[in-house]
């Protein structure tokens, strides 16, 4: 899973969590009509503050092998889409309760390699392809990656999203 896809994905584990359905936009049947709010999450805006080769972190030793690796960071500032979509029962008055739960979320419930740093939205309005009230929202954040090489130089595995846990 690629560095952006590891963003949305955390994000959209962190609203489950927080008991707010999510989906990944665009992805195949992300726009239905639901039956409870849910948040859409995409991205607006990217970019890679370092490449993979040029952010030497430092080595650590693997625990269970002993064997020493390089490891490696990588960064990139991304603005996420948030968008709410509450049914018509819901009203508008769904889509501020949403909000609220994005709030708490963004302060104390992200994994550690997201830093967020300015949550925006607008005001809700009726979207027609939808049937549903829609207020767009967005997440400027941090995300930091690290990747590791073996001892002898070998090849680099896979940047992770800092905090995220992986079996």
């Amino acid at each position: 899973m690629n560095g952006l896809e590891q963003v949305k994905a955390a994000i959209a584990a962190a609203l489950e969590r927080a008991g707010v359905s999510a989906r990944i936009a665009y992805a195949p049947g992300w726009a239905k009509s639901y039956q409870q709010p849910v948040v859409a999450v995409g991205l607006r805006t990217g970019e890679s503050r370092s490449g993979a080769l040029s952010s030497y972190l430092g080595q650590r030793t693997d625990p269970k092998t002993m064997a020493s690796q390089e490891v490696y960071g990588m960064r990139l500032e991304l603005t996420m889409s948030l968008d709410i979509y509450c049914p018509p029962g819901e009203g508008a008055s769904g889509c501020d309760r949403v909000l609220d739960t994005l709030h708490q979320i963004m302060m104390d419930g992200l994994p550690s390699g997201l830093r967020p740093t300015e949550l925006k939205w607008e005001e809700a309005v009726w979207d027609k392809e939808t049937a549903m009230f829609l207020r767009r929202g967005s997440l400027a954040c941090g995300a930091y990656f690290v990747a590791t090489a073996a001892e002898d130089g070998a090849l680099l595995s896979d940047f992770i999203l800092k905090g995220v846990v992986t079996k």
